[in-house]
């Protein structure tokens, strides 16, 4: 009697834990930057804003060369260096904006993607040697629908 009773209760706790197994999902970060259609947009934002200021420089640097007298130059000097420095300001804050936004659209996309598939946990693909069901493609194919973000 205690032999089966010893079983039932062996049997028993294999059946709860292959019942509370975790399911583990792992997503490739980099093949869904790559492959997020915003992430182009968002990038030539950043790169149109980084373009403006260097621009800007140029058109200073040939302001500047015209000037004659030690005063002029120290006090364009003073002016340009302020304003050089909220452009920088504004395209640091804009880029990370932007970055930001992409991180959470994907990570919700992740999350979207783990909850409708029943997913328990989602780790980054290279942190995994084995196992794990991919889905990368369904996060690309949810962050590039009309619905994703």
């Amino acid at each position: 009697m205690k032999k089966i009773l010893a079983l039932a209760m062996v049997m028993t706790s294999f059946v709860f834990a292959s019942a509370s197994a975790e399911v583990i999902g792992v997503v490739d970060f980099d093949k869904v930057v790559d492959n997020y259609s915003k992430v182009k947009t968002l990038s030539d934002e950043i790169s149109d804003k980084y373009a403006e200021i260097q621009r800007y420089t140029l058109d200073k640097e040939r302001e500047y060369k015209k000037l004659s007298t030690p005063l002029e130059r120290k006090n364009f000097e003073e002016s340009m260096a302020r304003e050089l420095s909220k452009r920088q300001d504004a395209y640091l804050k804009l880029k990370e904006k932007k970055e930001a936004e992409i991180d959470t659209a994907i990570k919700n996309a992740i999350k979207q993607v783990a909850i409708s598939n029943k997913i328990d946990t989602v780790v980054e693909k290279s942190v995994i040697f084995f196992g794990g069901i991919d889905i990368t493609d369904k996060v690309v194919k949810a962050l590039n629908s009309p619905s994703g973000k």
